[in-house]
């Protein structure tokens, strides 16, 4: 079974790629960059595929991108502090969406739990998580 290249701790260096991108956005040049960034041999497009956040905010960047280089830029200070603002914007941007979702499926889990009786002050939502044993041991045993 191949091992799996893209997870939960390497999306964010994913998406910060695409985030950083300038210039032509093709499949084959992300997919040689993430797999540089990764340190591994390569990455496929079908990879990609398999995460949906990946390919919207893949298609939101080329659109962006594309409507990015109409303009004419000048400066090469500026032009640094322009791909910098736009780096930032892009984050920005996917961050927003991402709240937006984990707001609208909270919202969605609110509503289940109330709709089936669930009381909401019964349960205790913020009670804080138990304390990490570091050192391999359990809390309470002796020796």
């Amino acid at each position: 079974m191949p091992k799996k290249v893209i997870t939960k701790a390497t999306l964010p260096k994913v998406l910060r790629e695409l985030d950083r991108w300038n210039g032509r956005l093709t499949w084959p040049l992300f997919c040689a960059r993430v797999a540089k960034v990764l340190g591994v041999e390569s990455v496929s497009r079908h990879t990609m595929y398999l995460h949906p956040t990946i390919v919207e905010q893949f298609q939101l960047r080329q659109i962006h991108l594309r409507s990015a280089a109409k303009v004419v830029r000048r400066d090469f200070t500026l032009e640094v502090a322009v791909r910098r603002v736009e780096e930032l914007e892009a984050q920005v941007k996917r961050l927003d969406d991402t709240n937006k979702l984990l707001l609208e499926r909270f919202e969605r889990w609110q509503y289940n739990a109330y709709a089936n009786g669930v009381r909401m002050d019964a349960l205790q939502w913020d009670k804080p998580l138990p304390a990490v044993a570091r050192s391999g041991r359990r809390k309470g045993r002796g020796g």
